[in-house]
């Protein structure tokens, strides 16, 4: 944990110095997720739990935008599989991933009738992410049965509040099958609530 704090407070400090003589906004984010796992034949039951996520980003541009960061994502699923030291028991693993997505994004410049604006944003685009540990669990799941190369494609929407608060509803479809396990289908589908800045 304190490697990934050091590694976005470095993040920041180079997109704040890159920052300075273009036209980007500079910010960090923080919320919560929901994840599940896609049908899985190796899966005898999942079930979604809320996991956390936090990270930095560099907005590029005005109205059109595109958006590079970097996230640390917690995905958090309880799961009972086909294969595992004691049958029928279930229990909550924590997937931990880095993050690295490119969203495309529209601004609007809505304004309000009483006065002001509230910029409103919707964003698409794909991440690559890479699986750094699994949590400690009951069903031998360790982080050699996890494939460490996760590609996904986001969608969601955002608003701005007071010119500073930021509020993203985001979706993150997974393409990449979560496990290596032979005859793995499943995928990550993940809703996830951040509330952020940027300057």
């Amino acid at each position: 944990m304190k490697n990934t704090l050091l590694l976005l407070l470095f993040l920041g400090f180079a997109f704040t110095t890159a920052a300075q003589d273009t036209n980007i906004d500079l910010g960090a984010k923080f919320g919560l997720n929901i994840s599940n796992i896609s049908k899985d034949p190796n899966l005898v039951e999942e079930s979604a739990e809320v996991g956390t996520e936090f990270g930095v980003f560099a907005r590029i541009g005005n109205r059109f935008y595109v958006q590079p960061g970097v996230d640390f994502v917690n995905n958090k699923v309880t799961i009972q599989r086909t294969v595992q030291p004691r049958s029928g028991e279930s229990d909550e693993v924590r997937f931990r991933y880095f993050r690295a997505p490119v969203l495309l994004g529209w601004e609007s410049d809505y304004k309000k009738r009483s006065g002001g604006s509230m910029p409103f944003r919707i964003m698409v685009g794909p991440s690559f992410a890479y699986n750094i540990g699994v949590s400690d669990n009951n069903l031998d799941v360790r982080r050699r049965n996890v494939r460490n190369a996760q590609f996904a494609l986001h969608g969601g929407v955002g608003i701005k509040l007071l010119r500073l608060i930021e509020l993203d509803l985001m979706y993150t479809h997974g393409l990449t099958t979560v496990f290596n396990d032979s005859g793995a289908d499943g995928k990550f589908r993940n809703f996830s609530l951040t509330v952020g800045f940027s300057i």
